[in-house]
């Protein structure tokens, strides 16, 4: 309390209620005792203080003593506290400054000890004195009752509730968190004690709840929050998305064609239903809806958003021009991404928490050669109707991408590229052994047959600048120019001897066939995959011994394993911890490197160790060529004129993250331009993100509330996770090998420039497919889709939050049953055979997993069955309280 307001007078009155409370409390030592009690003005003892007589004292006590609280001890305040408020109200005083205290059913009632009744009642009354103090007045209210109804729960009580309050006339909201009303009952075969047909009583009234017109029906949907009072409540209700619309036709040929599989709850777990379903068939609503969680981790980190779980699960099945269609949906070059991503998606691959991440590039290559060898590849056809056209320089995989999407967007684009090929530095960068580009060519045909046009040998800032873009009627442009700038080590030497390349522009020789001489001794400066390329090409190129030298230790090596692995398969030394300090030569021509050891220091800006030089440890090593593949940037040499790009510190163009616009209105620039050198995956995310930026753009549309995907930082996972809620731990998941994908023998391969993978067999690739753990449950791989007549899926749909108005609430959310596995005696979940009631309903029911024949597991009939009642619930080590 407030100790500056004046300290409150209460009365306490403790009734005798004849002998009800007499006879085993003390009635005149309670009344002592709490008259010592604080702030106790008064306290007395009579026979029946519910009399008149009674009432009276309290009411004279009230104005003699000027009491401002009292407490009464008596019997049920259900059956007296009206009597004794409006006794104080008539007095005077608020009836909401009165407290009761029930001491003849909680203490003389239930205790024969007179000793402990007594003490009991004292504790009791001492506890509302202490409350009434904090009591404050309060007036009656008229109010206009909302006469509108909550009912929170479909089982068979709320259904029944409903329907009685709708047919008064009044509007109900019945909200269930399932899909369908019908709760447990819609499991049960029959009914206690009657056994009659349980769905014979219950459908008909699910049908009336769905046809009432006061009703209206919510499924799959959850009370969010309630606010209010008695009589007005403001309920807020989550409507979670069921990816089906209502006018769903209950076909069912959606779910014959999801190929994910996974325990059915309505049935105990003891069947399978598909990521799409409906819970039985008499379901309310009759529509299906779509098992979705989290989004699997091998899509979200995929910065094209690639529905890898998608092509697996349908590559799993044998279908593989379904998933070679899929996979075309989102990714413009898929034959490419099959060979050369570095695939963040198996980095991210919840298989990996089991034993190795599912080999998702090479699925991914495997089902587009499958394509490609039956009758393939089958492309996507743009609009008919073209809209203006878009100016796009660079071929790389950003403006390739960009084109491919503008393309089916209805646009008209055209490529102008620099090199005498399209391709960017998937054609000059990435050596013929990884990337034939026969098939890199066939990517480019495929995207040009879409309507884009490519010219070759066009510079920007050589025969074009970007007025003169805008001048030819393009309405707006992209700049994807890639980072083809070898960086320098600027040592001394680097630039006075023959034999000394650099690696970027070594491989752009080798691939355009200009000459590469190349030595019998050749180093490699570099860690990274144009240093493992530059080393693989020049075994190829006839080079009898091959070094890489790299500054840090394996373990900071950026170029991927495999690629490392490779490369020392086929002869390719690495010496770690080392870096050339000068390059030396004779005669014009490089014959050695000066170098010096090195050991690791603090953490550098990328996270790794710096490399520190070991004093006193330099000394020469013999080669006869140097490939310095240390780094690439952008080539800038274009940014001149009246239109200037802003650039970054690094030569990269400055471009909004989200939107890629640079500062010149209708110019938007993506890829290693902007990033710096990254990977093929990024370079085509910016791509697809330009193009959809360039259509709201021409458009006249907000430059947000983008689709293309950005892959996102997930939330770690641990062994004791799961794939899904009805999947094993990854822990306790079975274990299962990754499939190796074969390739050339080393020793033949490195003489010459076959490709080194040679992929799967279509038995390899639905063994590896089946690895997957269908994370999330649907794969979204969009098969329900294609063969839903009535346009009913809707995998956009999102969650909705809707808000309502109801007078009362009326809680009917049923029981749960007890998980009896830890009743170790009776062996649930231990030996087969024992059985759950509720799994026993769904074995009886001839809708349940086996047609209403009892079977064992093993699929014969038991000889005998044996039922235990009340397991657990009458427990008290299992349960506190009798279900």
């Amino acid at each position: 309390m407030n100790h500056h307001q004046p300290q409150p007078k209460i009365g306490v009155y403790v009734c005798h209620c004849g002998t009800n409370i007499a006879g085993t409390v003390d009635v005149a030592k309670v009344a002592e005792t709490m008259a010592q009690e604080p702030n106790v003005v008064v306290s007395r003892e009579y026979k029946f203080m519910c009399s008149e007589p009674g009432q009276n004292i309290i009411i004279q006590d009230i104005k003699e003593h000027h009491l401002d609280r009292v407490v009464v001890a008596s019997c049920s305040p259900l059956m007296h506290e009206p009597t004794f408020q409006k006794a104080c109200e008539k007095a005077g005083l608020n009836p909401y400054l009165f407290q009761m205290v029930n001491i003849r059913e909680q203490c003389s009632w239930v205790h024969q000890d007179r000793d402990k009744a007594t003490a009991k009642a004292i504790a009791l009354i001492r506890a509302a004195v202490g409350r009434v103090v904090y009591q404050e007045p309060m007036e009656k209210v008229k109010v206009t009752i909302n006469p509108q109804t909550l009912i929170v729960g479909g089982g068979i009580a709320g259904i029944q509730a409903a329907l009685e309050i709708a047919d008064s006339g009044h509007k109900v909201y019945l909200v269930e968190k399932e899909s369908t009303i019908g709760g447990k009952m819609a499991k049960f075969d029959k009914t206690f004690p009657t056994l009659d047909c349980a769905a014979c009583i219950l459908t008909p009234k699910m049908v009336s709840v769905a046809q009432h017109e006061n009703i209206e029906l919510l499924t799959y949907s959850e009370v969010e929050s309630v606010t209010g009072s008695i009589g007005n409540f403001t309920v807020k209700i989550r409507k979670k998305a069921r990816y089906v619309k209502d006018n769903c036709t209950s076909c069912g040929e959606c779910s014959q064609v999801c190929p994910v599989q996974a325990p059915n709850p309505f049935d105990e777990n003891m069947s399978l239903r598909s990521a799409i379903y409906k819970t039985f068939p008499q379901a309310i609503p009759n529509t299906y809806v779509i098992d979705k969680e989290d989004r699997p981790p091998c899509r979200e980190t995929c910065p094209i958003g690639q529905e890898a779980a998608g092509y697996i699960a349908l590559a799993a099945q044998g279908r593989f021009q379904e998933a070679a269609r899929l996979i075309r949906e989102q990714n413009p070059l898929p034959l490419i991404c099959g060979r050369v991503c570095y695939h963040p998606c198996e980095s991210e691959c919840n298989r990996a928490l089991v034993d190795e991440p599912v080999a998702i590039k090479n699925l991914k290559r495997f089902i587009i050669d499958w394509e490609l060898a039956h009758g393939g590849p089958y492309l996507p056809k743009p609009p008919t109707e073209k809209k203006g056209k878009v100016a796009i320089i660079g071929s790389g995989p950003a403006g390739l991408a960009c084109a491919h999407d503008l393309a089916l967007k209805g646009y008209q684009p055209t490529i102008f590229e620099k090199l005498p090929v399209a391709g960017g530095m998937l054609a000059v960068g990435i050596p013929e052994y990884r990337l034939p580009k026969k098939l890199l060519q066939q990517e480019i045909d495929g995207i040009k047959k879409l309507g884009v046009t490519i010219q070759t040998n066009m510079a920007l800032g050589r025969d074009f600048n970007l007025s003169d873009l805008f001048k030819q009627g393009f309405q707006a442009v992209f700049i994807a120019t890639g980072a083809h700038k070898s960086l320098k080590m600027n040592i001394p030497g680097e630039e006075d001897f023959k034999g000394v390349y650099h690696g970027v522009d070594f491989l752009r020789h080798v691939n355009l066939h200009q000459p590469q001489p190349i030595g019998e001794k050749v180093a490699v400066v570099g860690g990274g995959n144009t240093a493992i390329d530059a080393a693989r090409t020049a075994l190829r190129l006839g080079a009898k011994e091959v070094t890489i030298l790299y500054r840090r230790t394996r373990k900071e090596m950026p170029a991927e394993e495999a690629e490392i692995e490779a490369a020392e398969a086929e002869g390719v030394k690495i010496e770690y911890l080392i870096a050339p300090v000068e390059v030396l030569g004779e005669k014009g021509q490089v014959t050695a490197l000066k170098c010096t050891r090195m050991e690791l220091g603090e953490p550098d800006a990328s996270g790794r160790r710096r490399p520190v030089p070991v004093p006193g440890s330099e000394h020469l090593k013999s080669f006869d060529t140097v490939i310095i593949a240390v780094s690439q940037s952008p080539e800038i040499d274009f940014n001149q004129g009246s239109q200037t790009l802003k650039l970054t510190k690094w030569n990269t163009i400055t471009v909004n993250p989200e939107t890629l616009e640079t500062g010149i209105p209708g110019v938007f620039a993506g890829g290693d331009v902007v990033t710096g050198p990254d990977t093929v995956i990024t370079a085509m995310s910016d791509g697809k993100r330009a193009a959809e930026a360039i259509d709201k753009y021409l458009q006249g549309e907000p430059l947000e509330n983008f689709k293309t995907h950005r892959s996102r930082q997930l939330a770690p996972r641990t062994p004791d996770d799961r794939p899904h809620r009805f999947a094993p731990r990854f822990k306790d998941t079975p274990r299962q090998p990754r499939l190796r994908i074969k390739e050339l023998d080393p020793l033949e391969r490195r003489t010459n420039f076959q490709e080194v993978e040679l992929g799967f067999s279509e038995e390899e690739a639905i063994q590896e497919a089946r690895r997957c753990l269908h994370c999330g449950l649907c794969v979204e791989c969009h098969a329900c889709e294609k063969v839903c007549e009535a346009q009913a899926i809707d995998h956009s749909m999102q969650d909705e939050i809707i808000e309502i108005k109801v007078g009362q609430i009326l809680i009917a959310t049923g029981y749960q049953t007890m998980d009896p596995k830890d009743l170790i005696p009776y062996g649930y979940g231990r030996f087969p055979e024992v059985y759950t009631s509720l799994e026993f309903e769904r074995l009886v029911n001839s809708a349940g997993p086996t047609g209403g024949r009892i079977l064992m597991k093993n699929g014969r009939e038991p000889r005998s069955i044996a039922i235990i009642h009340c397991v657990g619930s009458r427990d008290i080590n299992h349960h506190p309280s009798c279900s």
